[in-house]
């Protein structure tokens, strides 16, 4: 080996031991990470909150880079809230749909729909809120125009297990003490309920509105369609602000007292006073902080992407979706709350 090649090796051992030294002070360049999955235990294929995130889920990864949501299909939010309590597997990777009001009433064990207290729904947590909710009573019979007037007449209201649809008109309606004087109370469906009132089976119908906080944005599903192509002239009936602050009083339940402006629904001539909750997004507490902090980013960004394929997301606003974390802030999931705080959504 000559001087000339030996200068050069040393120069390049030199370079090379420099570039060591330098890459270790810097560190070495950071893994990607791995792919996480959520699963999302929302509602029935077709329905609103499962097509929305459904979308969530096949637009996630242009909007996230490891963060990957999974929509479920379930029978629906009293079956998640059953189903999540009894599988204690699934805290740590998966959320589902639910609502204030149920989890109440599962907490404390209202019957008939939860015979005995569902003692993990104590721990869940918010994620976020998915929808404002309103429960709406409705005739096509010009003599019925207060609730006290369902005295004799028959009823129709979504399934049972359904919470929107069935058990809440059903809480209410046992609450003022008119489920008893009723000439028939019939659990139909969303849709078979309203066709019920249509045909002559039924005098009330039951409806159910989501919105976004403080009312900008109003979604009104299929049963509303139905009563609008019917042509037939049909009319809300009022639930009173203190009936519904009565009910709470008596049972705990929390219920919102909902005021609809006129103009606000479809064929709404005049303001309309009811009920209603917060439609969730829940965890439970065991659920990772961090994961509920990157849904709650994700979730927050996403909704103008959902929004161009799914109506819910028109809903799905930054102050809709943190509005339990300033209304209720205890019963958030402290990844969540983080989230909200860093978006500027929560003081």
């Amino acid at each position: 080996m000559n001087s000339t090649t030996r200068r050069v090796l040393a120069t390049t051992g030199t370079a090379m031991a420099v570039a060591a030294i330098f890459v270790c002070a810097l560190g070495a360049p950071a893994e990607a990470q791995a792919e996480r999955k959520v699963s999302v235990l929302i509602s029935p294929a077709g329905s609103g909150p499962y097509e929305a995130f459904a979308v969530m889920q096949t637009r996630a990864k242009d909007n996230h880079p490891w963060l990957r949501p999974v929509a479920v299909e379930t029978p629906g939010f009293n079956y998640n809230v059953k189903y999540f309590a009894e599988n204690p597997n699934l805290w740590k990777d998966t959320v589902i749909g639910s609502g204030s009001v149920l989890e109440w009433a599962a907490n404390h064990g209202l019957k008939p729909f939860y015979p005995q207290p569902l003692k993990p729904a104590a721990d869940y947590r918010i994620i976020g809120v998915m929808a404002v909710t309103g429960q709406l009573f409705v005739s096509t019979d010009p003599k019925i125009r207060k609730v006290e007037d369902f005295a004799g007449k028959r009823v129709s209201t979504g399934l049972l297990t359904q919470n929107e649809w069935g058990m809440y008109p059903r809480m209410m309606l046992d609450g003022l003490g008119l489920t008893s004087k009723l000439k028939a109370l019939n659990h139909l469906g969303t849709d078979p309920n309203v066709e019920a009132l249509l045909d002559g089976r039924a005098d009330v119908a039951t409806l159910v509105a989501f919105s976004s906080d403080g009312f900008k944005a109003t979604i009104t599903p299929s049963p509303f369609k139905l009563l609008e192509a019917s042509k037939r002239d049909w009319h809300y009936i009022s639930v009173p602000a203190k009936q519904v602050e009565d009910y709470n009083k008596k049972t705990g339940a929390g219920f919102h007292v909902r005021n609809y402006p006129a103009g606000t629904l479809p064929n709404q001539k005049t303001e309309v006073n009811t009920f209603g909750n917060y439609l969730l997004l829940t965890a439970h507490k065991d659920f990772p902080e961090d994961l509920a902090y990157e849904l709650t980013k994700l979730w927050v960004k996403m909704g103008p992407v959902v929004a161009q394929y799914n109506a819910m997301g028109k809903i799905w606003t930054p102050e809709s979706l943190s509005a339990a974390a300033r209304a209720t802030p205890n019963a958030v999931h402290p990844g969540a709350m983080r989230a909200f705080k860093e978006l500027g959504l929560v003081k």
